[in-house]
């Protein structure tokens, strides 16, 4: 009887041992792939503002309606960026009927008071870094000067807004 016992055991490891060696493995290989591609955000004061806004408040200064935006900073994976400003319709700021003609213009050099350059036309090749602790201490960003055509008092009363837009446009 126990030779009985030992003999089903065995047989069961044989017929097992004799399953798992007919068994053939199969493989599946997994193609794996990512395309990069060029990304880049702003930002003001050290605030994500892509596809948002910044507001600009002019005030009187020397007899003109005169304001800047704060220093735009671009973070991504591109080398640089050109940027492109689109004007309220006839460039002007609009109260009811009224409206206030803008000049403006991109500052490059950190300098508030400096020259300008127009808006005109685009500015190229602007840095972008990689993170915000990438942007060096010295770096003046770029900004933008608004400032009315003729003098305050030339317009009527009245609150007057309008929309500017920055493109900005990634190169690698």
């Amino acid at each position: 009887m126990e030779r009985s016992n030992i003999r089903v055991p065995l047989a069961l490891a044989l017929l097992f041992n004799a399953t798992a060696a007919l068994a053939v493995p199969v493989t599946t290989t997994i193609d794996v792939e990512a395309e990069i591609s060029t990304s880049v955000r702003v930002y003001v004061d050290g605030k994500d503002v892509t596809n948002g806004n910044v507001s600009v408040k002019l005030d009187n200064q020397g007899g003109y309606m005169r304001g800047i935006t704060p220093k735009f900073v671009f973070i991504g994976n591109a080398s640089v960026v050109s940027l492109r400003l689109t004007p309220p319709p006839n460039k002007a700021l609009v109260s009811g009927e009224n409206t206030m003609p803008i000049n403006t213009a991109w500052i490059l050099d950190g300098n508030d008071n400096g020259i300008g350059v127009t808006t005109g036309s685009p500015v190229n090749n602007r840095p972008v870094y990689p993170t915000l602790a990438d942007v060096p201490p010295n770096d003046v960003g770029v900004k933008l000067r608004f400032v009315s055509a003729q003098r305050a008092e030339t317009y009527p009363l009245g609150k007057y807004s309008g929309t500017y837009t920055v493109m900005v446009t990634p190169s690698s």
